[in-house]
């Protein structure tokens, strides 16, 4: 620990330091289209966004947008990018319900051990989405009154 720094700060000095890692370094700005294309193509699944993939690629998101506009071919390739980059979250999303994440429990300021905590919210999600016929939220209405009423001398089915 550093001198004069208390746990908290060092804890959170720590946590900033993780951050910085986990968002990319901008690469050199590539010059080449069909190399920054596949850099970007290739860091978008990896970084979740596409401010972090154009990062990681050193491209601007103007260019990004020039792509997009002017290349039919990059437009496919981009939504297979994001196909992978939703199939992990998917399988995630999947492994958090069935399996799980180890939780650690303190007591009294001490590590007691750990739990595993699963996600029902995210079992729901998924039941939802593979199996909607099922699982759907289902709401009825009835009517048990006319809905268009007669006012003062107007009859409805006149009017149609």
């Amino acid at each position: 620990m550093l001198t004069g720094m208390t746990k908290a700060g060092a804890a959170a000095l720590s946590r900033d330091v993780a951050a910085k890692r986990a968002y990319p370094r901008a690469r050199a700005p590539v010059k080449d289209d069909a190399t920054a294309q596949a850099a970007y193509l290739e860091a978008l699944p990896k970084y979740f966004t596409v401010t972090a993939a154009c990062t990681k690629a050193g491209i601007s998101t103007a260019r990004l947008s020039q792509w997009r506009e002017s290349d039919g071919a990059f437009l496919v390739k981009e939504q297979h990018a994001r196909d992978a980059l939703a199939d992990q979250l998917e399988a995630e999303a999947i492994r958090r319900a069935f399996k799980g994440v180890r939780v650690p429990v303190y007591q009294g300021g001490l590590l007691a051990g750990h739990i595993q905590q699963y996600s029902d919210q995210l079992l729901v999600l998924m039941l939802k989405a593979l199996r909607p016929e099922k699982f759907r939220e289902r709401s009825e209405i009835s009517v048990t009154q006319p809905i268009v009423k007669v006012v003062a001398g107007f009859d409805p089915t006149q009017a149609l």
